[in-house]
């Protein structure tokens, strides 16, 4: 029986606290939200906006939003929106508070500022009806502006701060960066140079393909250094917003065109680049327009640099891929002389062939320099012809170099004939690309200190 009245009492315990939770808590904390949502100034998703102007008695700015993050200013000058400025302008507005209700039913707007006024945001949404947001006086106290809504009648404040970033001029929201692009946003970039140079890299996953002039795998290192100054670099001083009259900055026939193009869908851009000026001493300045804007600006030389590099700066500059940990035998040919290399199970390497002989690892490590690290400092023929090859010194075995685990083949460099300018440099091409390429490393005296290791105390 006293266990019977105990969960009667439990239960009565637990109907009281749904009671409590439902009728007095749970509406507590919808009287809170419906509050808190009351005291929003604005409720909008930043995708929904379509355009918007900031009106202003001298000259307003209309912006329109394109595809993706990128927003342009239509009026009174075509140009891409700063990205930043704009965000941040939309962040303000979405997490702005109504501080005061000044007035539910305003007989005087007059007193407010709010009659005529010359500063309002016109708002048009994809989905919704379109609505303005009017700015009138500063409070007698100068912490918050009078506001009001097209859609309503209450007069509102809030904060100076958000009304005075509304009224910055056109300026202040242009970009100010060449592209205003993100560096992850980017897709491929081409690179005309001139009637017949051009290069084009491209990025559909991990890792940076040149796919012009030659089918070769990108830098990433000197890629990622690349995207990051197109991404940074910013318009050094706005010249002139609007020309027929091109050909004074070269820019009817530009001396350079870079192409990016991005991902999401987010419409290809084109800047043209036109004559150098000099200014400052030895700091040079060219002009530059972005193909589909009117603005003339001017861009400093550090971007123009990487842009005029010659093609092998922009591919891996290693084209053997091995590693030295998965390498237990390696020969190396010399025509005269052919010399195996082999790792035992204690990792230790020594000769065995011709001679029987311990070797030290730095002369490993020098065989080593000699492949794995060899590295592209240009390149003489991508589908090298019979007079390439002959010309390069390959059409006879000079120095050969293959690496292998065990009995299966992983690389081999083939080294040709040494030519001096300004200091050695070596034709060579790997066993899995018919390219010939140059490398600056001295080769000759490495395989001479090799041979000398191998045969000095013999």
């Amino acid at each position: 029986m006293k266990l019977f009245k105990s969960l009667i009492a439990l239960l009565a315990v637990i109907g009281i606290g749904f009671l409590v939770y439902n009728f007095v808590y749970k509406a507590e904390e919808l009287r809170k939200d419906r509050v808190a949502k009351e005291r929003h100034l604005i409720r909008f998703e930043l995708d929904n906006i379509k355009n918007f102007v900031l009106a202003r008695p001298d000259s307003s700015i209309h912006f329109e939003r394109s595809i993706g993050r990128i927003w342009n200013i239509t009026k009174p000058i075509k140009s891409e929106a700063s990205g930043e400025e704009l965000h941040d302008l939309f962040r303000k507005l979405n997490d702005s508070e109504i501080l005061i209700t000044v007035d539910e039913k305003p007989k005087n707007l007059k007193v407010y500022g709010l009659e005529d006024t010359d500063y309002y945001m016109a708002m048009n949404y994809d989905i919704g009806d379109p609505d303005t947001l009017f700015l009138g006086n500063e409070t007698p106290d100068g912490s918050m502006t009078y506001v009001k809504f097209a859609t309503e009648k209450r007069v509102l404040t809030v904060e100076r701060s958000l009304t005075a970033k509304m009224k910055w001029p056109a300026r202040t929201y242009r970009s100010r960066t060449v592209l205003n692009i993100l560096e992850e946003d980017v897709k491929s970039v081409e690179i005309i140079r001139g009637d017949d140079e051009r290069i084009v890299m491209e990025n559909h996953g991990y890792t940076w393909i040149m796919t012009y002039p030659w089918n070769l795998n990108g830098d990433d290192k000197n890629m990622k250094e690349l995207v990051k100054q197109l991404s940074d670099t910013a318009k050094t001083t706005l010249v002139e917003e609007n020309t027929e009259n091109l050909s004074q900055y070269g820019l009817d026939e530009p001396s350079l065109i870079f192409n990016v193009s991005l991902k999401f869908g987010m419409p290809d851009k084109m800047i043209l680049v036109g004559k150098k000026l000099e200014k400052l001493g030895s700091k040079h300045l060219w002009y530059a327009k972005q193909f589909d804007n009117n603005l003339i600006f001017s861009l400093d030389n550090t971007l123009i640099t990487s842009l005029t590099y010659k093609p092998e700066w922009y591919i891996d500059k290693n084209p053997m891929k091995f590693s030295k940990e998965g390498m237990n035998k390696i020969v190396l040919e010399t025509g005269t002389n052919s010399i195996m290399f082999v790792r035992d199970a204690q990792r230790l390497w020594s000769v065995v062939s011709p001679i029987d002989k311990n070797i030290k690892i730095e002369t490993i490590n020098k065989i080593f320099g000699c492949s794995r690290h060899i590295l592209i400092h240009g390149l003489f023929a991508y589908e090298p012809t019979e007079a390439d090859i002959k010309e390069a010194g390959l059409d006879k075995l000079r120095i050969k170099i293959t690496a292998y685990y065990n009995d299966t083949v992983l690389d081999q460099i083939i080294f040709g004939d040494t030519f001096t300018k300004e200091e050695p440099n070596t034709y060579f091409r790997t066993s899995k690309s018919p390219i010939i390429y140059i490398t600056k490393s001295p080769i000759t005296s490495d395989i001479n200190k090799i041979l000398e290791a191998v045969f000095g105390d013999t």
